[in-house]
């Protein structure tokens, strides 16, 4: 894998998009644990939402088969919901979905969001960490172009408070070309959120409140914990700890 690797190659392997949506399929009833706190998250923001100005306006980049914008149509009303992603694949299983009627879905970019629609609140969800720094600096500096003042990016990825900056380059059965998975310290994700205009920066770390099974096959590479001594489910994958977080951060005004 080369060190110019781009997400965009993630999204455009389609062999790995057919598999990846099949698998997304189960949270479509089922609300996953980390988009339970994310979606709390939104409806804190939607309950202090001045609704003289209008519905809240929330773009979910990355939205991958829509699960997450599913759930949020369910639980919250008079609220705007768009979902852009690259993967064409993803945007056409998402408009044919009925159950997703009445959310736009939009071909977008992350790092060169649109900046005229000005949202209330642009969610990211396990994208970051595939990104290079430049990538990462880029794409934090495209979300705030995309959010009206005071609007709010919501994001789960992999953050940690030690001063440990890692990147790994993992090649696996489902990546065999290699995929960077970065792990970023708050205080270095911290100034490149301060640089891309935003304040007010909240790290949440996740552990599952539930016991995720280890899989048969130790081939796949799929999110199992292992119980800590302090009573913690850690989410890992493969050999690797993940670290998980929900990050909030406000676009200064």
């Amino acid at each position: 894998m080369s060190e110019n690797f781009s997400y965009q190659e993630y999204v455009a392997d389609e062999a790995f998009l057919r598999d990846y949506n099949a698998y997304q399929a189960k949270y479509a009833q089922q609300v996953r644990e980390s988009d339970k706190v994310l979606i709390g998250l939104v409806r804190e923001i939607a309950d202090r939402h001045d609704r003289t100005k209008g519905p809240l306006r929330l773009l979910d980049i990355g939205c991958s088969t829509g699960n997450l914008l599913l759930h949020l149509k369910r639980f919250l009303s008079d609220i705007e919901l768009t979902g852009g992603d690259l993967a064409e694949s993803s945007l056409v299983a998402c408009r044919e979905n009925p159950e997703l009627r009445g959310i736009s879905f939009r071909a977008l970019d992350l790092l060169d969001l649109p900046r005229d629609a000005r949202y209330d609140i642009v969610t990211v969800n396990a994208v970051l960490y595939m990104m290079t720094d430049e990538q990462f600096e880029q794409g934090l500096r495209s979300i705030a172009g995309a959010l009206d003042a005071g609007g709010t990016m919501i994001a789960f990825d992999f953050f940690h408070p030690f001063e440990q900056d890692l990147t790994i380059m993992e090649v696996s059965k489902t990546h065999p070309s290699g995929l960077r998975l970065r792990f970023r310290p708050v205080s270095v994700a911290e100034r490149a959120l301060c640089a891309a205009g935003f304040e007010q920066c909240a790290f949440r770390p996740f552990t599952l409140p539930i016991e995720l099974p280890r899989h048969p096959d130790d081939s796949e590479l799929i999110t199992y914990t292992v119980p800590a001594a302090d009573g913690r489910r850690l989410p890992f994958r493969g050999t690797l700890f993940q670290p998980w977080c929900h990050l909030t951060a406000v676009k200064a005004r």
